[in-house]
């Protein structure tokens, strides 16, 4: 229970995050259409300021008679912008375009923002005048239509808009959405702002997402999300956390059984080709846990290695090995083959070791054979040394995997060796024509080398024949003879086979 507890509570973080993640990402997308809006209405706006600009700059008529207010109404019928033109005068609008010459002149607010480029800015309220952005210059005023930023309305169903001067006190348009449209996630965790301002003008425009990131999604899509996410966390961390006990629980007990030798011992009949007689044993360690059955050696070695517990358990198979059949090998002559790997080639100990189970069993080393890889230590020093050790004392030595990855026959020339085992992946293209011209050229290569040839993984009578045939004193291995066999299996075997 404390388990489901603690991953419901990791998985909620996880979540969480995953919240974030796709938050980030959403937002990374609402970006970029953002500032491309807010781009457009820059410049949109840049456009706006630079009509007024040139046109209250371009305006020759000054004062209120006839002319001028005829001039007035000519250059705002040209523009959609403009609502109204005038004439101001010590800080009253004496006439405009539309209301002709006034009884009574407007006073101007009492807020003016001038800018950099000379222009005086100027906001109305006034219901029965003007409400909205005028601009004067050279005393001509130009009222902006209130209709000027009517095109980006629909913008305004996602976005709220506003252009303002650079010191955000005055504005020229705002529009934002309806609160009908507002998210159920509304809030300023999901708001995303940005704000360009112009280069030219004293113009800043700001955009403003007010339902960005998870905002946007609707309750479902929302709830679904998290619904998903949570299922994919919880998932895979009950997964983990159980993949880590069942690791764990087989540590514990692969350490248990190395230390009570549990191990058991099965062998690989060796077969002379020519005959089909049994001419020695390989020894192969096999382990069934009552938990995980059979665990395959590609796995438990590795992990014996990793445990700090691989001289042990080698001793322990060797020794077992040796006890059970030891009255077989001597009684058929049979050679006994023992896999080693870097751990045992970099032992100084292991001849001894090697030497002293042999005598406790009465085994003659002449009849043990020692199976290695030339690429199991990158020091061709310490192999040769190795080889050269057990070549001394009658020991046998076979070159295992050849034909897997980068051997090198080259390297050969270096080890003292009787026989090399050509792999199963190469016994594998028997069948194939293109790999069994491969292979002929490769084993008639190693032939020249006067050494025994070992065939692994032969299993079946096309691999077998054509072995036969072509390499008739060559020693073979594979289920179309056996599989491999525990003692007893081995004992009963035997006997009609050596007949």
């Amino acid at each position: 229970m404390k388990k489901i507890i603690v991953v419901s509570i990791i998985s909620t973080i996880l979540v969480i995050l995953s919240f974030c993640a796709v938050n980030s990402a959403i937002v990374q997308q609402q970006k970029s259409k953002q500032r491309e809006i807010a781009n457009t209405l820059l410049q949109y706006s840049e456009n706006l300021s630079l009509s007024v600009a040139s046109t209250l700059k371009s305006m020759t008529s000054q004062g209120c008679d006839k002319e001028s207010i005829d001039n007035y109404r000519k250059v705002k019928l040209d523009s959609l912008y403009f609502s109204d033109i005038g004439f101001v005068q010590k800080g009253k609008i004496l006439c405009t375009a539309f209301w002709g010459k006034l009884t009574t002149p407007i006073l101007l607010p009492n807020e003016l923002h001038r800018t950099p480029n000379g222009f005086t800015l100027v906001q109305f309220s006034q219901k029965n005048f003007f409400t909205g952005n005028a601009a004067i210059y050279n005393n001509i005023i130009i009222f902006t239509s209130r209709y000027a930023y009517d095109k980006f309305i629909p913008v305004t169903a996602s976005y709220s808009l506003n252009s303002t001067t650079k010191d955000f006190r005055r504005t020229f348009f705002t529009a934002s959405p309806s609160s009908e449209n507002r998210s159920w996630l509304s809030s300023k965790l999901f708001t995303l702002t940005i704000t360009k301002c112009s280069s030219t003008w004293d113009l800043c425009v700001t955009v403003k997402h007010n339902d960005a990131g998870l905002a946007s999604l609707s309750v479902v899509v929302f709830i679904l999300l998290g619904a998903v996410l949570y299922f994919i966390w919880f998932s895979l961390l009950l997964f983990t956390i159980r993949l880590y006990e069942d690791r764990f629980s087989l540590e514990r007990t692969l350490v248990k059984a190395v230390k009570a030798n549990a191990f058991e011992v099965n062998y690989q009949p060796i077969i002379r080709t020519y005959d089909q007689k049994i001419i020695g044993v390989e020894v192969l360690s096999r382990w069934r846990d009552t938990n995980h059955m059979h665990i395959s050696p590609e796995f438990f070695i590795p992990l014996i290695e990793k445990l700090g517990l691989y001289d042990e358990y080698y001793t322990h198979i060797m020794r077992k090995a040796f006890s059970e059949i030891s009255s077989l090998i001597t009684e058929h002559q049979l050679l006994i083959s023992l896999n080693v790997g870097r751990t045992e080639i970099e032992d100084k100990t292991f001849s001894k070791v090697l030497h002293r189970e042999c005598l406790l069993n009465n085994i003659p080393l002449s009849l043990i054979k020692i199976e290695l890889s030339e690429k199991a230590v990158a020091s061709e020093g310490i192999l040769e040394e190795f080889c050269k050790e057990l070549k001394s004392i009658g020991v046998k030595i076979s070159i295992d995997d050849f034909g897997v990855q980068n051997s090198n026959i080259s390297r050969l020339a270096k080890l003292e060796y009787d026989e090399i085992k050509i792999d199963k992946s190469l016994v594998d293209g028997i069948s194939e024509n293109y790999k069994q011209d491969i292979f002929i050229i490769f084993c008639d290569a190693l032939m020249k080398l006067n050494k025994t040839l070992v065939f692994e993984g032969v299993e079946d009578h096309i691999q077998y024949d054509f072995i036969a045939s072509r390499y008739p004193h060559s020693l073979i291995q594979g289920w179309y003879f056996s599989k491999s066999l525990s003692k007893n299996e081995l004992n009963n075997i035997l006997s009609p086979l050596q007949r």
